[in-house]
């Protein structure tokens, strides 16, 4: 009988710890601590929200972070969740996702844009940044997720598919709507992880993301398409001073 005790005793134990990795395997840690200044950031969803309070503005002042789930027929759940003892939004059941800003954001001054992932079991995933304009839209890599890990993505937006120039002719980088899945990934090989947690959501200009020599090819190939204009939209030249909108980018010429 003491015996019996013992080996039950055992076995809760050993169910209990298994139970226990199981889900520490699927719980976010607190990703590691971002290294740039709040200054230098756009942020439209950070973990540490003591850190980075500040995130940036759409239209007449309205906060990014106001963006909600736009019903294009998906089916997912999106919850406010944690990340250890940080902030995430939670995704279940993901078959793709758009977020729709409140209004047009302008990303021009920045050239990555940042996020971290968290997922249940390994995956693919696609993201996609769409303007107002039909048609406007630049479509990510696809990206393999590690499940139990952060995988962090850091996208360079320096590229001609997400440099639009309709509106007022004037070459920019906008956003509206940014979408989870739901473009190139063949679900039925490579089914979405359960549960997803994305946090961290932030656009910088830090070239060091970049594997080594990169940059510097980019500048060599984009030689000569360095066209220039003012606020208004005009094309003016080199010896133009101010404020000028350069390959989807505002700088300050002096």
């Amino acid at each position: 009988m003491i015996q019996m005790k013992t080996f039950t005793h055992f076995v809760s134990a050993a169910t209990f710890s298994l139970v226990a990795l199981v889900a520490n395997a699927q719980t976010p840690t607190t990703p590691a601590a971002l290294t740039w200044d709040a200054g230098e950031i756009g942020v439209i969803y950070a973990a540490d929200q003591e850190t980075y309070p500040d995130v940036m503005r759409v239209g007449e002042g309205v906060p990014a972070n106001t963006w909600a789930p736009v019903s294009w027929g998906q089916t997912c759940v999106i919850s406010d969740d944690e990340c250890g003892d940080g902030a995430a939004i939670r995704i279940d059941n993901l078959d793709f996702l758009p977020m729709q800003f409140p209004k047009t954001l302008d990303v021009s001054e920045y050239r990555f844009f940042h996020i971290e992932y968290w997922v249940s079991a390994d995956m693919q995933l696609d993201m996609t940044f769409q303007n107002w304009w039909p048609g406007e839209k630049f479509v990510s890599s696809i990206y393999e997720l590690k499940a139990g890990q952060w995988n962090v993505i850091d996208i360079d937006l320096d590229q001609e598919s997400f440099t639009w120039s309709k509106k007022n002719e004037i070459p920019q980088h906008c956003v509206n709507v940014f979408k989870l899945g739901g473009e190139n990934v063949n679900e039925e090989e490579h089914p979405h992880a359960q549960t997803i947690w994305m946090t961290n959501i932030i656009f910088h200009n830090d070239t060091s993301v970049l594997p080594a020599g990169i940059d510097e090819m980019k500048a060599i190939r984009q030689n000569g398409r360095n066209i220039r204009y003012n606020l208004a939209g005009q094309r003016v030249g080199n010896d133009y001073k101010g404020l000028v909108l350069m390959n989807g980018k505002k700088m300050v010429m002096k």
